[in-house]
């Protein structure tokens, strides 16, 4: 839909500018045709590849268009566009039929096949070939233009203030080959260099920038360009824009100003941490960041080097990749022995860089706590040992020994005798993308007489980092302490004097002091601030303000066609407008519940929109919402409840004969999954088989494939067969996969769990659990991101664990609090594993009285 959306409205700017009727009627057709698909069509998704061609089209006409007369225009853009107009012509005649269609059939939308679409697509990339042909043309008269203006004495100002390139890190070992690698590949192509955090891709990018060759190369057009203190849900295409023109010194944050600053002469652009605009928080925004890159490395003069932890490039540009190894076991005791000396056994250094997996950050780390606490090779190795197998289990998806080693630096004496001032300040500086700001120190920790000498700690031992003006720490160990110290990134952690700092500045800037030029230093850290507090207050009080709203409306029968007419020819009076919709604002209300767990009551929501469903006589929805009774049912444990309402659901459409093979597929799941729990195993592989195949066979049906596969592999697993249950479920990780579907990803990495824990391989299952954890962060899916935190809470609390158990369930209170309000699911299963957890652990009395209450909720 954003991509829909975004095309439409440039598309429709665009044919404001340019000056041809010819483009005019182009772009008007474009539009026309994307504007049906986002009213009408069913399958939205299929036309996102459309729309990014759409995009592209109208940005060629108004490129080969601009500022000419039509006999000046290149004849093949004139062939093209003619040619184009009769192709997109026939289109909008298709989709217009499929409209009108629908509409005399009373259906909401339609669907095109996905064979038209592919042959539409093809066309349109020929046109863009043709147009492209126009684009190359002018971009080299542009830079010719330009360079003849350069040597001819002109003098472009744009690089007065551009930030001068980081020198080459003071250690750095054992990656002479790769720096030699690149920059033969950067003679002829751009460079990515891939690799996980702390591995050493931005020191290696820093060797490479202060290389002789590509100094001599690029002299002071060298620029190094940092996205590791800002999160990906901050990155618009403006602040990706914005942090370019800041390092080159452009007093311009638009692209093209950018693009021309580049091209002035040989340039070398290191674009660090790209994983954080590869993410940005909309699809829109990502989308504009890839074009904006495909257009800022166009330009012959223009070199680029990308540094990331995301494989997913989608770079239109010649580029070589380079992978990024962890450390050979030479380079990796130099970077050891260079941090913290000692005389030992050169056999245990050895052995203990290997259980570090060589990774450079945790060796790194490592190294200065064992430097800090002073201790020998062998207490090291003890130290180390005592802690692996409990601090993997809190593993976050990234290198294990990352995690243990950041933990081990936690836990040394320097540390320790901190107290929690140490977690506290850590907390703070992970919550804040762009760090603390040294001034602050004393007024967000006042309770804290000794906070310099606390960071000062913190620094030596590399878990911390001053950069000028702030403190800050690198984006793996923030990742860690986020995920693992504050249940998730939006933070438990007290934030009462970060908010009370930054509030009061707020309010209390004026002119007479900067004017507020301050808030431009630490936007990052202020809208981080205020998205926070807004999601812990915002979706009680606007559930409340939605039931108050719909509720509100009358109940009514559905138009018929005389009040159709009398609508359109007369205003309804006061108090009377027709409230057909009402139904629809119902089930999406029962829909929100059920996404954040409060299944009772979506049941009751459901049960009102089914009645306003049947009031209209719309009885195919009404047998909708009876059908999502019966799944919340089945959640809240009540199967024969589910089963009675399906078959409710399913007399209902034959009655009404709006019983179509999707409907009876679906139904044939619900019913499955009933079955499966009442245990009739056998009438429940017929129906889930008899599903699957029609999904398999059917456009548009993933989720019901996915349903299928899910509940197959259950089936199986109850029967024992732990092989085929595993297939079923990496059939559905593969499917979602494809689709790059986190949600889904995660329902099946939490059912592949389930298949470790029958075959007893407890680690793989917590791993499984805590990637379909991470994958669901962010409210994407509360009732799956619960289902991950109480399972691994449970096989915690089973291997004796208790205070990881209890680390966990604290998690899924933080999940719940900020997402999930109320939850007739979760809040029951964590009270059982909570009491469970201290019954394990003999503590009888918490055992007896524990809650797992919402603070302000009734549950």
């Amino acid at each position: 839909m954003d991509a829909l959306t975004k095309a439409i409205s440039t598309l429709d700017i665009t044919k404001e500018l340019v000056p041809l009727e010819m483009a005019k009627g182009v772009l008007s057709t474009l539009s026309s045709i994307l504007t049906v698909v986002k009213n009408t069509m069913q399958n939205k998704d299929d036309f996102a590849e459309i729309a990014t061609r759409c995009n592209k089209i109208a940005k060629s006409i108004e490129r080969s268009t601009r500022g000419k007369l039509e006999t000046e225009i290149d004849p093949i853009v004139t062939q093209a566009l003619s040619e184009l107009q009769s192709f997109i012509d026939d289109i909008e005649k298709t989709v217009k039929a499929k409209e009108r269609r629908a509409v005399a059939n009373r259906a909401f939308s339609a669907s095109m096949d996905r064979g038209s679409i592919a042959k539409w697509k093809e066309q349109l990339d020929y046109f863009l070939r043709m147009c492209n042909h126009e684009l190359i043309v002018d971009m080299r008269m542009e830079i010719g233009d330009m360079a003849r203006t350069l040597k001819g004495g002109a003098v472009v100002q744009f690089e007065s203030n551009c930030e001068p390139p980081p020198p080459k890190p003071s250690m750095f070992f054992g990656r002479d080959d790769l720096v030699r690698d690149a920059v033969e590949f950067l003679k002829t192509q751009h460079v990515i260099l891939f690799g996980p955090g702390g591995i050493g891709k931005s020191s290696i990018a820093k060797a490479i920038l202060n290389e002789d060759t590509v100094v001599a190369r690029f002299k002071d057009r060298r620029f190094f360009v940092r996205f590791d203190d800002i999160n990906a849900s901050q990155v618009t295409h403006g602040t990706f824009i914005g942090r370019i023109s800041g390092a080159l010194g452009v007093q311009s944050n638009l692209l093209s100003s950018v693009k021309t600053s580049l091209a002035t002469s040989e340039t070398f652009l290191v674009l660090d941490n790209a994983e954080t605009f590869q993410d940005a928080a909309s699809d829109a925004d990502s989308y504009r960041i890839a074009e904006a890159i495909d257009e800022l490395g166009s330009p012959p003069p223009v070199t680029m080097m990308v540094t990331t932890r995301n494989r997913r490039v989608s770079m239109n540009l010649r580029y070589a990749t380079i992978d990024v190894p962890a450390l050979e076991a030479g380079a990796a005791r130099q970077v050891f022995t260079e941090i913290y000396p000692v005389d030992g056994s050169q056999e245990i250094v050895d052995r203990l860089l290997s259980a570090l997996d060589f990774h450079a950050l945790s060796i790194n780390l490592l190294a200065h706590v064992a430097g800090e606490n002073q201790w020998t090779l062998e207490e090291l190795m003890r130290s180390w040992g005592q802690q692996q197998t409990q601090l993997l289990h809190i593993g976050d998806g990234k290198l294990r020994s990352l995690s243990a080693t950041i933990e081990l630096s936690l836990r040394s004496s320097s540390i320790t005798k901190l107290g929690n001032d140490a977690r506290r300040v850590m907390e703070i500086a992970a919550f804040l993308p762009q760090g603390i700001n040294e001034n602050a120190l004393g007024d967000f920790f006042p309770d804290i007489p000794n906070i310099h000498s606390v960071v000062d700690t913190l620094c030596r031992l590399s878990l911390m980092y001053r950069k000028p003006g702030a403190y800050t720490m690198l984006s793996p160990i923030r990742i860690h302490i986020s995920g693992t110290h504050q249940g998730r990134d939006i933070a438990s952690v007290d934030l009462t004097h970060v908010r009370q700092y930054y509030y009061t500045r707020l309010a209390d800037t004026t002119d007479e002091d900067d004017g507020g030029a301050w808030i431009g230093t630490e936007d990052a850290n202020l809208e981080r601030l205020i998205a926070h507090d807004l999601s812990q207050t915002t979706h009680k009080d606007m559930a409340v303000v939605f039931h108050a709203s719909i509720f509100g409306l009358p109940d009514g029968n559905r138009p018929t066609k005389l009040s159709r007419f009398l609508k359109a020819v007369r205003r309804p009076r006061s108090g009377k407008a027709p409230s057909y919709g009402k139904a629809h604002c119902v089930l999406v209300l029962g829909s929100l519940a059920h996404t954040l767990c409060n299944v009772t009551e979506s049941i009751d929501l459901y049960a009102a929109a089914e009645r306003l469903f049947l009031l209209d006589r719309d009885h195919n929805m009404a047998a909708w919402c009876l059908e999502n009774i019966a799944r919340d049912y089945t959640y809240l444990g009540k199967v024969a409840d589910a089963e009675r309402t399906l078959q409710e659901a399913l007399t209902m459409r034959r009655k009404y004969r709006v019983l179509s093979s999707s409907d009876e597929a679906d139904i044939n799941l619900r019913l499955g999954d009933a079955l499966i729990c009442r245990g009739r195993l056998e009438e429940a592989i017929v129906l889930l088989a008899s599903a699957r195949e029609y999904f398999e066979h059917s456009r548009d049906a993933t989720n019901g494939l996915s349903w299928a596969m899910s509940s197959q592999g259950v089936v199986e697993l109850s029967s024992g067969n732990c092989l085929a249950a595993r297939q079923h479920f990496e059939a559905g990780l593969s499917l979602h996969t494809r689709l790059n579907d986190d949600v889904g990803q995660s329902s099946s990495l939490i059912d592949l769990s389930t298949v470790e824990v029958v075959k007893g391989n407890i680690a793989e299952a917590h791993k499984l659990l805590q990637e379909a954890f991470m994958l669901t962060t962010g409210g994407k899916s509360t009732h799956a991101a619960c289902v991950a935190l109480w399972r691994r809470a449970a096989l915690a609390s089973d291997e004796g664990d208790f205070n990881f158990a209890r680390d966990l369930l604290r998690s899924l209170h933080a999940e719940l609090t900020t997402f999930g309000g109320r939850s007739d699911v979760a809040i029951p299963i964590a009270t059982y594993i909570s009491a469970r957890n201290e019954l394990f652990a003999q503590d009888y009395q918490n055992a007896r009285d524990v809650k797992y209450a919402i603070p302000g909720v009734r549950n």
